[in-house]
C-alpha cells in the first residue's frame, strides 16, 4: 500500500529467481502468462520485471523480479513456486528491500537474446 505521498505503507520485500520452463511457451502462452501475472500482482500490490530468453524453439528461459508487502508478495511466490510451468528454480533473492526497483510496472517484460540473457537475468534478479 502507497499512502497520499507516495510512501510505502508496508515494509517491502522481493522474490528473484532464474527458471527453465517445463512445457513449450508459444507467444500465445507468453502473453496468457503476463496477463494472469499482472491481474494477480496489481491485486496483491506487487510489481516487477520478468526477463524472457526465446529461441527459435520458444521460450527457454526466465529471469524474474518481484517486489511488494511481504504478504502479497508471499502470495505471488508461492504461484510461482508451485506453477508445475517453472522447472530448475534457482532462487537468486528474497527478504527486505529499501525501496521498489520496479514502481508502476505491474509486470513489465523484457526480451533477451542469448548473448544478452545472462547480463539481463543478473542485472534483474540482483
Amino acid at each position: 500500500m502507497v499512502d497520499v505521498i507516495g510512501h510505502e505503507l508496508e515494509p517491502l520485500h522481493a522474490f528473484a529467481y532464474v527458471s527453465t520452463p517445463t512445457v513449450p511457451f508459444s507467444d500465445r502462452d507468453l502473453s496468457d502468462l503476463l496477463i494472469a501475472a499482472r491481474h494477480a500482482n496489481a491485486a496483491h500490490g506487487v510489481t516487477g520485471k520478468l526477463v524472457v530468453l526465446e529461441t527459435a524453439a520458444g521460450v527457454v528461459r526466465f529471469a524474474q523480479y518481484v517486489e511488494g508487502p511481504e504478504a502479497g508478495l508471499a502470495t505471488v511466490t508461492e504461484r510461482i513456486l508451485d506453477d508445475p510451468r517453472h522447472g530448475a528454480i534457482e532462487v537468486r533473492r528474497q527478504g527486505p528491500i529499501p525501496m521498489r526497483r520496479f514502481p508502476g510496472w505491474d509486470m513489465a517484460l523484457h526480451p533477451a537474446d542469448a548473448a544478452s540473457f545472462p547480463r539481463e537475468a543478473d542485472a534483474t534478479t540482483a
